[in-house]
């Protein structure tokens, strides 16, 4: 990984001097004597958090490694891929080469380079602390052991740390951003593209990324707990707003530069299709939920980009940690960890918010949907969201797991359910359908990018898609 930093900061210092315009100040300078030290440490904030986006969301080019949302959603019955190597990956069939660990480059070294700088910024402290810990554990939920506490330092081969221990430093490093922002009062910073320097909207999805990763390592009552100071309203949501620059298509949103490229991915009929579509067998609605709107919205058409008005609209916002999330971690670390009222209040306070369709965009929200709040006899037996007479806990937390799927689409949220939850909770879980017929295993895991495990003599073996990670035994 040294080899790869040092390359790294040379280009990335490069393109920073070219796109800053008070870098054309002191012309007459010998441009070879400018050093890392020279540039302003808040200028790496924009494009780490660009980077963490583009991770986070899917790759900017159809067929470009990295998509690791399409790749998760094919893999928990949301999207199909349909042509290309999106129809590979839909196959399971993938390899090393499939992905890379772009982000320790373009996300973790410049936010430490900032931390470095800005010792008494404690706002920049907790921002690049809050983008870290975003990363790095999304990478240790979907790869299991990953390098981390010898990562991006002077160390050429860094060992791979244990996934569990992984989530503690994690929990570690949130909390150390907790304090720095709830100290960050007056700090100024220069730019800030996710949240225009709101340190309220950072320290909230701070806690809400604590309670996410409890979610993982099945700490529910501390999920419940941090929660409770997490994302608290639409608003505060941490998203990706699409920017509409003539001749420019890599700031548009993610999927629809996706489909630009062909017709390669969609919801089709897809599990979570069936979900919300009134006519088919399985569908979620009731009396008290029409899920209309949503459906419209959620559809992706693969083939015209333009003719996609909802979640794959050009411009329209991409999730990345949400109010959303924050409710759903609240219902079901609340019914686990507390009580059945606590779990079905929290389901009802996102009911609410679902139910004033400002989810939607313009384009659905006349369309019908219906959120009505669930009372306690809906959950007994043979009530309407308990049909097959299960215990009344059970049937609370399966409709708050369904709502998660659905709720989580875009987002990694359904496919870290899909693995954490099918083996101690069966009879809670989405039954997440295999895409390939002959295969009895869902994907466990990604596989270790091929360039890690050829540059890095520290690296396993890749134990394959269907090795279990140690936080979901």
């Amino acid at each position: 990984m040294k080899s790869i930093y040092i390359k790294y900061i040379f280009v990335f210092t490069t393109l920073l001097i070219l796109g800053c315009e008070s870098m054309v100040d002191n012309l007459n300078d010998n441009p070879n004597q400018l050093t890392l030290d020279a540039i302003d440490p808040g200028l790496f904030l924009n494009g780490a958090e660009i980077s963490n986006i583009n991770i986070h969301l899917g790759s900017t080019v159809s067929g470009q490694r990295g998509a690791l949302n399409r790749i998760g959603a094919y893999y928990s019955g949301q999207l199909i891929g349909f042509e290309q190597v999106d129809f590979e990956w839909y196959q399971y069939n993938v390899t090393n080469t499939t992905f890379n660990w772009d982000g320790y480059q373009s996300v973790i070294t410049p936010m430490r380079e900032m931390r470095r700088r800005t010792t008494n910024n404690p706002l920049y402290q907790g921002i690049s602390k809050v983008l870290e810990a975003h990363l790095i554990g999304t990478y240790a939920s979907l790869f299991g052991d990953i390098p981390y506490s010898e990562a991006v330092s002077d160390v050429e081969e860094p060992k791979f740390d244990d996934q569990r221990a992984v989530f503690d430093e994690l929990q570690i490093l949130l909390q150390d951003a907790i304090a720095d922002l709830e100290n960050s009062s007056g700090s100024v910073i220069i730019e800030d593209f996710i949240f225009d320097g709101d340190r309220i909207k950072w320290l909230e999805s701070a806690w809400t990324l604590k309670a996410r990763y409890y979610m993982h390592t099945k700490q529910y009552d501390l999920a419940y707990a941090a929660a409770q100071n997490g994302i608290s309203s639409n608003g505060n949501s941490m998203m990706f707003n699409p920017l509409d620059i003539p001749g420019e298509n890599t700031t548009k949103n993610k999927f629809y530069i996706v489909l630009s490229g062909g017709p390669n991915t969609g919801t089709g009929n897809s599990y979570l299709v069936q979900l919300l579509d009134n006519s088919s067998g399985i569908s979620r609605n009731n009396a008290k939920t029409d899920e209309t709107a949503r459906l419209g919205y959620y559809t992706i058409d693969p083939s015209n980009p333009n003719a996609n008005l909802g979640i794959a609209n050009e411009l329209e916002p991409q999730p990345l940690i949400t109010y959303q999330e924050n409710l759903l971690i609240l219902a079901e670390a609340g019914v686990r960890s507390q009580s059945f009222p606590t779990g079905l209040g929290h389901l009802n306070e996102l009911r609410a918010f679902l139910n004033t369709g400002a989810f939607l965009n313009s384009n659905f929200s006349s369309e019908p949907f219906t959120y009505d709040a669930y009372v306690a006899s809906d959950f007994d037996a043979g009530g309407i969201e308990n049909m097959d007479n299960i215990n009344p806990d059970r049937a609370l937390l399966r409709e708050i797991i369904e709502e998660r799927y659905v709720s989580g689409f875009t987002t990694l949220m359904p496919y870290d359910d899909s693995r954490r939850l099918k083996k101690s909770d069966m009879d809670v879980a989405v039954p997440f359908p295999l895409n390939v017929p002959t295969s009895t295993q869902n994907v466990e895991r990604f596989l270790y990018p091929e360039d890690e495990m050829f540059s890095n003599q520290m690296a396993p073996e890749d134990p394959g898609l269907f090795e279990v990670t140690k936080v979901n035994q």
